[in-house]
């Protein structure tokens, strides 16, 4: 069978390369072709060698297609390496916990109800309503000490305080 596969081989890898449509995969299928032959002990009765190696030679193929469908591509693998990292870097770390630190300076300046004012609407997201209620005062005074607590806290941390328009926050 090597003899023959040997003998044979640029017709086999040419009818090779028409079937599979690739030259390096009917190379490749007729290099693995040859180590099968090799670890032959015993070639039985074949009518047509060319013809039998030829079918090995395709069966491998088929068997590379099926493992490279189950592979990523190098471009899926860059395109898998290419996600952004979205965990802050060291100096946004950084950055954030001064901010932070900042606004608990901030915080702690402000009276003690304008600070729950501030904490109940801004971090619980208490509707003015609940907020009045648990403070016992009234809405209007929980708007005012809001507002004065978010313009208090922006001129501390140096941003810029964005007025919205068209009526009073939702509730």
């Amino acid at each position: 069978m090597r003899d023959v596969l040997a003998a044979d081989y640029t017709g086999l890898f040419k009818r090779l390369t028409r079937r599979l449509g690739s030259s390096e995969l009917a190379g490749d299928a007729l290099q693995e072709t040859f180590l099968r032959v090799e670890r032959m002990s015993s070639a039985p009765a074949i009518n047509s060698p060319k013809d039998y190696l030829f079918r090995i030679a395709l069966n491998v193929a088929t068997d590379r297609r099926r493992v490279e469908k189950r592979h990523l591509s190098l471009d899926a693998v860059d395109a898998l390496l290419d996600i952004p990292d979205d965990a802050p870097d060291a100096a946004a770390v950084v950055e954030g916990r001064q901010d932070i630190e900042a606004l608990d300076r901030a915080l702690a300046e402000l009276p003690a109800r304008a600070r729950q004012v501030f904490m109940a609407a801004v971090v619980k997201k208490l509707p003015d309503h609940e907020i009045a209620a648990q403070l016992n005062v009234s809405i209007r005074t929980v708007e005012i000490d809001l507002r004065n607590a978010l313009k208090h806290c922006a001129q501390r941390l140096d941003r810029t305080l964005i007025r919205r328009t068209g009526g009073p926050r939702p509730r």
